[in-house]
């Protein structure tokens, strides 16, 4: 996740897990990892150039241009259309969201299960922002879930940033430079008042976003926040690591 220096923008990725064949041992350092960091810190420069005359038909072209550099260094790694096996051979990928305040307005996209969420001073959601369509893997064919896992993933992934021929969504989107991962994305602009929140997180958040205990630690914004915030994730981590993600990013922002 990164924050610019120089304005209210804010944005976090996450890289896509690797598929591995059996007895090999995920890398220390991913190329999914390093795609995600390269988008954020791209996302936030080509944001920061046209911040003085930001409007909302930007958010588009700055996804676009921070999306062009990672198919570059999908293709430093041997990774092309022609190379590629949807499985252990693939993209490296991330998922992302965006958020840019100017002048009491929120310019906010977002990719796949990354996103951002606004909620008012009474902690009602005036804004959330929805996975890349369709969300519950509808385009998949019947009987997917019972493939064996290498064709699962397979089928899977040949259906990523996926148009049809008459310019239909036939799949789900994530940035990995190729050039459809931009008709995914989701965007928008709102007005925000003072006392409103914003939320920018990666999915290892989500279970957490559906907790009104969690929500109303960052409205009430108290002194203890981190302690707070740390007392309740600590529980829920108890409950179950696996619904309670470990591997998480989140950006609040109080107006």
């Amino acid at each position: 996740m990164f924050i610019s220096k120089k304005y209210p923008i804010f944005t976090v990725a996450d890289g896509v897990t690797l598929q591995l064949k059996k007895g090999i041992e995920y890398p220390k350092v991913s190329g999914a990892a390093e795609v995600a960091e390269i988008l954020c810190k791209t996302v936030i420069s080509e944001a920061e150039k046209r911040y003085d005359n930001f409007k909302e038909s930007d958010l588009g072209e700055v996804f676009e241009n921070s999306n062009k550099p990672l198919a570059g260094y999908n293709a430093l790694h041997g990774r092309a259309k022609e190379t590629i096996n949807y499985f252990d051979v693939d993209f490296f990928s991330a998922t992302t969201a965006l958020m840019l305040v100017k002048n009491s307005k929120a310019y906010w996209c977002s990719l796949c299960d990354s996103g951002v969420i606004v909620l008012n001073k009474n902690g009602r959601r005036i804004l959330s922002s929805p996975i890349s369509p369709p969300d519950k893997g509808e385009f998949l064919p019947v009987g997917w879930k019972k493939m064996a896992e290498e064709k699962r993933a397979k089928v899977m992934h040949s259906y990523r940033n996926k148009i049809g021929p008459n310019g239909e969504l036939l799949g789900y989107g994530v940035a990995d430079g190729e050039k459809g991962a931009v008709r995914y994305l989701n965007s928008g602009k709102i007005d925000l008042n003072e006392e409103d929140l914003i939320l920018v997180y990666t999915d290892g958040f989500e279970e957490y976003l559906k907790l009104g205990e969690f929500n109303k630690i960052f409205t009430e914004w108290p002194r203890d926040l981190k302690r707070r915030l740390d007392l309740l994730m600590t529980k829920m981590e108890k409950k179950s690591k696996k619904k309670y993600g470990l591997e998480r990013s989140l950006i609040a922002i109080k107006i």
